[in-house]
C-alpha cells in the first residue's frame, strides 16, 4: 500500500533533503472546523458517560473539566497523507495544481513514525463510526480508572495520561463532506511540547511543528532501496511544465535516490 503526501515544490526539496514530514500543530490547521466537528463528538461522548466516571471517582471527572477548560495545555501535531495520490481537489490545494505527490511505502512509513511516538491513523468519516471510536475512547479512560491505581492522585494521572489519546480521537474524526480525500493523518500528542519541538514562518505568522523522520528504521525488502527511505514514486502536479518531471530526477540522484517519476494523469491547467 502507498501513501501520498501531497506539497509544494519547496516541499518536495525539503522533505528529500530532511528525510523527513513536517507535522504542524493541530491549531495550526488550515482549517480549525476539522478539529472542532472531532472534538465536539468526543466531547459528547464524555459528557454522555458523565455519571459513570463520576462515581468512579470524583477526582477524575475534576480532572477532565479542567483539562476541557484550558485545553491549551495538550499539544498535538498532525501531518496529512491519503491513498489518492492524484487528486483533482488536492492538486488545486497545492498551487493550483503546481504541486508534486509523495508516494511512501506504508509499512516503511508506519514503522519509522511509531519509532518517534507518531500514530498514522485513517479518517474516519461515517457519522456511526465516529460516534463509536469517541464510545471507545472513553471506555479506554473508564477501564483505566477501574484498574488503578486507586489512590486519589491516581485517578488523576489516568485522565492525564488518557487525554491525548482522546485529542487524537477528535483528531481523525472528519466531516463526510471530505470523504473523497481518503485522509490518513500523522499524529503525535502529549500534555507537554514535543522534543525537538521548531517554528517556520508561514503567510500567517509562525507555525510550531515537529518533524517526523522517515530514515530512522530501515526495513529489509528487496523491493525497497534504502536510499529511497520509504518514498517509491513521485507525481509531479498537472500544471507543471513538463520538464519538471528531469528537475524532480535531478533532486533525486543528488540524494542517491531512484525511483519511479510520474506526471499527473488529470488534465487540469491552473487559472
Amino acid at each position: 500500500m502507498i501513501l501520498y503526501h501531497y506539497t509544494s515544490g519547496t516541499g518536495l526539496h525539503g522533505i528529500v533533503a530532511s528525510k523527513s514530514l513536517w507535522t504542524s500543530h493541530y491549531r495550526f490547521l488550515n482549517d480549525t472546523s476539522e478539529f472542532r466537528h472531532g472534538w465536539d463528538i468526543l466531547l459528547a461522548a464524555i459528557e454522555s458517560r458523565g455519571a459513570e466516571i463520576r462515581q468512579i471517582s470524583s477526582l477524575a471527572w475534576e480532572t477532565i473539566v479542567l483539562f476541557r477548560e484550558h485545553s491549551e495545555s495538550v499539544h498535538a501535531f498532525v501531518g496529512s497523507l491519503t491513498s489518492n495520490g492524484d487528486l483533482l481537489s488536492q492538486w488545486r490545494g497545492y498551487n493550483r495544481g503546481q504541486g508534486f505527490s509523495i508516494g511512501f511505502d506504508a509499512d516503511w512509513l508506519l514503522q519509522n513514525a511509531e519509532a518517534q511516538g507518531f500514530d498514522i491513523t485513517p479518517v474516519i468519516y461515517d457519522t456511526e463510526q465516529q460516534h463509536a471510536a469517541a464510545d471507545a475512547a472513553v471506555a479506554l479512560l473508564i477501564a483505566l480508572l477501574l484498574e488503578g491505581p486507586h489512590e486519589l492522585e491516581g485517578a488523576r494521572a489516568q485522565v492525564k495520561r488518557w487525554w491525548p489519546h482522546a485529542l487524537k480521537t477528535a483528531l481523525v474524526l472528519k466531516n463526510e463532506h471530505f470523504r473523497e480525500e481518503c485522509e490518513s493523518r500523522l499524529v503525535w500528542a502529549d500534555v507537554s511540547w514535543p522534543p525537538c519541538l521548531k517554528t517556520r514562518v508561514a503567510p500567517a505568522g509562525l507555525v510550531p511543528y515537529r518533524s517526523c523522520r522517515f530514515d530512522k528504521v530501515v526495513i529489509n525488502n528487496s523491493t525497497l532501496h534504502p536510499n529511497n527511505c520509504g518514498i517509491e514514486e513521485i507525481i509531479v502536479g498537472p500544471a507543471l511544465a513538463p520538464q519538471q518531471v528531469w528537475a524532480v530526477e535531478a533532486l533525486l540522484a543528488t540524494h542517491q535516490m531512484r525511483l519511479a517519476i510520474k506526471r499527473s494523469a488529470i488534465p487540469y491547467v491552473a487559472d
